[in-house]
């Protein structure tokens, strides 16, 4: 097979073995299935077939068909990839493996860009080599077909359940194959690896094959019973009737095809329970593991649990490492789960069947044993990349246990993390299904159910749904208030809610009020305490957002000190502060000083492996537009480009942080001297900030701003003077006339009238602008300099002699930045310039 190009023929690389990813081990007693094993290899390597559907009921042994082809046929590929397909949690972690494996970047904060990387690579790169993808478990063709499956450039095998329908959406599946159960002769061939001298006299494996329907996985597991147990095979089949008569009896047709292996399953667990300790606890772990998610289980996962408070017969499965191996070779050899040398896995029917056979208070208990496990492996910290991974299967057992239902404190403590984990990767859709069930879960706790009515509120704003937001803090409000008074912490909880939310409707008045009584509350209480902190770093926000930049940064140097001292330099509230500082003494015009600090906490963001992480990707967007203002575009752009990949990684592209990237990195295109591309860019950006962002909100205008910029770096100015007017009257309806948030819409505007040689209109909104930048600003500010500068250029264009003015302004220019620097070179004609500062608002 040629690479890449799903031709048939050899191995790319035949002289190493290839790279096998998540494949389970051969099964030593397969037997059977040749016919559709070599199926599936002609159908696959056919001319222009690509993929492969393996469907049946549950356990007749799709997967194990799946995983003989992989053994039987890999030295026909390069890369052989198991991707377990039951759910798409499942399914990313399996490829974000992948995209490390071929050496692309495994982004978790956007992994649905990750997917598409993999997805596009496998199609397109011949370096990959032949290569087979196995996505196994499938319940969903068509989204497995549209969200993973490549297009084209190798081999795909699905397994999944019988669904008796044809595949029109799933292109590409060519062939496929129902497989049935085991026949006689495959059933008995079976048994005979297994138990060999169980099956006398003659015709005791046929009754045995068929009173377990020849289904595989009932086959095996009694048949490795057999081979150990002094069970008679008579005896085990009278009992059996009994017990199958009784499943059905009670079940009911729809379960019928669980009858088979229930039955089984009790004569084993009723001897096992009768014999030694292994044999109890092998019973005690089928049970709970019952009720996890059908997933490879880490035996670390059990040690972690050292002092889990668990019944006597249970207790020795937490933290004794020998007696679980000893539990899991017995389970390995009755064929109750696949192990490996770090993990274990229950076949999901099984799960089902141990379920069912529990009575009610049973599964009470079993539940919430697992559930007390899960709460003992929480890492405690979702937003730590290093504990991705370990949330994604944190979340597929929450679900699988319904963790929400439970009322340990701890277990209801994990899934508000694991709630947090969802939002921190962008998963919203899944963290707002988690906090609904909390939030209908949680009536009997007020202060659990708070903090999942929080969370969810703070999904609301993320999705910019602000006005909703609103509404539901301030119902939590009003009920906290009730409760325990307005003074409560879980009320200034609730008030933190409606002041984000007021903010992110830009009546940053109102958000200032609530702000300032939260962190004087906070004080009063604890003045150095967490609360008082982060209280202390939304106040200086919402200082900024009014632009009173000099009083935030005294809160934010107080808070800076105080964050470092409590919780360390490197953590990443203190690091949201030194960001908020950095962006504070951009506004100020303290552009080295903004650089040197950027740059510092984005050393100690990559120091932790958390370059990726929201805060980190706000402060390279801080840095793009600190170097923009010190002259080097090279950097700037350098540092845009990656915000920006980093942020649709992360996020869609019309969400607001994604916006605010896109925003940035056009006015750095701008700059950088590529204003074709970033004048293209504007007619893609307005339409969704305005659609994203409520009518009265800034950033519209500031986008406007820096959409003017691009279309006057082509010399469009008319239509720059339309997107700077709308943004000036838009920031001085917010702000007020002559604030400094109104300051660059102002100077920009005046720039669009000189260019359409609207010299006196330009010089009129100079001086104007002027006058408010001395009421406002230092005489060196960059902002200062360049009012300064555009006015004196305005006069020269309607005769007056600045010419000694303009001298006097160079040597200011040449002292603040120095000669290489643009704005400086620039000025050796009447030219000129932009005005160029990030937007001051939170998005």
């Amino acid at each position: 097979m040629t690479s890449g190009t799903g031709q048939t023929g050899g191995r790319r690389r035949g002289d190493h073995p290839p790279v096998m990813g998540g494949v389970p081990p051969a099964d030593p007693d397969f037997t059977g299935r040749e016919a559709i094993l070599e199926q599936i290899h002609e159908a696959l390597h056919r001319n222009g077939a690509a993929r492969y559907l393996i469907e049946g009921g549950s356990g007749v042994g799709k997967s194990l068909i799946a995983g003989q082809y992989a053994h039987r046929y890999a030295d026909h590929y390069d890369l052989i990839w198991w991707v377990p397909a039951t759910t798409d949690i499942d399914a990313n972690g399996s490829y974000l493996r992948l995209a490390e494996q071929i050496g692309l970047d495994a982004s978790y904060d956007h992994i649905a860009r990750t997917v598409r990387d993999v997805r596009r690579a496998l199609a397109h790169d011949p370096a990959i080599g032949s290569w087979l993808l196995v996505f196994d478990g499938a319940t969903d063709l068509e989204t497995l077909a549209a969200d993973y499956m490549p297009e084209g450039g190798g081999r795909i095998l699905i397994t999944g359940r019988d669904h008796r329908r044809p595949h029109r959406s799933a292109p590409g599946l060519v062939d496929g194959r129902v497989v049935p159960r085991l026949d006689t002769a495959e059933s008995l061939s079976l048994l005979r690896r297994l138990c060999p001298e169980r099956l006398e006299p003659i015709g005791t494996g046929e009754r045995l094959a068929e009173h377990l329907e020849h289904l595989p996985l009932a086959l095996a597991q009694v048949g490795a019973f057999l081979r150990e147990s002094s069970l008679g095979t008579e005896e085990f089949l009278e009992r059996f009737e009994e017990r199958y008569t009784d499943k059905v009896t009670r079940m009911g047709t729809d379960d019928e095809h669980t009858a088979p292996l229930a039955a089984a399953w009790e004569i084993q667990a009723g001897e096992l329970l009768a014999g030694d300790a292994t044999g109890r606890a092998v019973v005690e772990l089928v049970r709970l593991c019952a009720f996890l998610a059908p997933l490879p289980l880490s035996r670390s996962f059990f040690a972690r649990a050292r002092d889990l408070d668990a019944a006597p017969e249970q207790a020795g499965l937490f933290g004794d490492e020998a007696r679980l191996d000893r539990v899991l070779e017995f389970m390995r050899r009755r064929r109750l789960a696949s192990v490996r040398p770090d993990t274990f896995h229950l076949h999901e029917l099984f799960q089902e069947v141990i379920r069912d056979s529990m009575p009610l208070v049973e599964k009470v208990r079993y539940r919430d044993l697992a559930r007390r496990l899960l709460a003992h492996n929480d890492p405690g910290d979702p937003t730590d990349p290093a504990h991705r991974d370990h949330y994604l299967l944190m979340h597929a057992h929450v679900k699988a246990s319904q963790a929400w239902s439970g009322r340990d404190p701890r277990v209801r403590a994990l899934v508000l993390n694991v709630i947090d984990f969802l939002t921190e990767i962008g998963e919203y859709a899944k963290a707002v299904g988690v906090a609904d069930q909390a939030v209908n879960a949680w009536g009997d706790d007020p202060v659990q159910l708070l903090h999942a009515r929080l969370r969810r509120n703070m999904i609301r704003r993320l999705h910019s749904e602000y006005t909703t937001a609103l509404a539901e803090a301030r119902d939590i409000h009003s009920g906290e208030v009730a409760r325990g008074g307005p003074d409560s912490d879980e009320a200034l909880e609730a008030l933190r809610a409606i002041a984000i939310a007021l903010s992110g409707l830009a009546r940053f008045d109102e958000a200032e009020r609530l702000f300032r009584w939260i962190l004087d509350h906070r004080r009063d209480r604890a003045p150095a305490g967490p609360a008082a902190l982060e209280a202390a770093h939304d106040y200086s926000q919402v200082l900024l957002e009014q632009g009173r930049f000099t009083e935030a940064l005294e809160v934010s140097e107080q808070n800076l000190r105080e964050r470092a001292a409590l919780l360390g330099p490197d953590s990443i509230s203190t690091l949201r502060t030194d960001l908020n500082l950095g962006l504070t003494l951009v506004f100020l015009g303290r552009w080295e000083e903004a650089r040197d600090r950027l740059e510092d906490c984005m050393a100690r963001f990559a120091a932790q492996s958390a370059s990726d992480t929201p805060h980190a990707l706000q402060g390279l967007l801080l840095l793009a537009a600190v170097y923009r203002g010190l002259g080097d575009t090279g950097a700037a752009l350098e540092h845009s480009t990656r915000a920006l990949a980093l942020y649709r990684r992360r996020y869609p592209p019309t969400v607001r942080q994604t916006l605010h990237g896109r925003v940035v990195h056009m006015v750095t295109l701008a700059l950088a001297g590529r204003g074709r591309e970033a004048a293209a860019e504007v007619r893609l950006l307005l339409p969704s900030t305005d659609e994203r962002f409520p009518a009265d909100h800034p950033f519209p205008a500031w986008a406007r701003v820096g959409a003017g910029i691009a279309l006057r770096s082509q010399g469009a100015f008319a239509a720059a003077a339309d997107l700077d007017r709308a943004a000036l009257e838009r920031l001085r309806t917010l702000y007020g006339a002559g604030s400094f948030n109104t300051l660059a819409a102002a100077l920009n505007l005046a720039t669009d009238l000189y260019g359409l040689e609207r010299f006196e209109d330009a010089l009129a909104l100079d001086t104007l602008t002027e006058a408010d930048c001395l009421a406002l600003l230092d005489p060196d500010h960059p902002i200062m300099l360049t009012a300064r500068r555009n006015r004196l250029v305005s006069r020269q264009a309607l005769g007056e002699d600045v010419k000694e003015e303009w001298t006097d302004l160079y040597r200011l220019f040449l002292s603040r930045y120095g000669s290489a620097h643009p704005a400086t070179a620039s000025m050796s004609s009447y030219t000129r310039q932009d005005c160029d500062v990030p937007p001051v608002v939170a998005v």
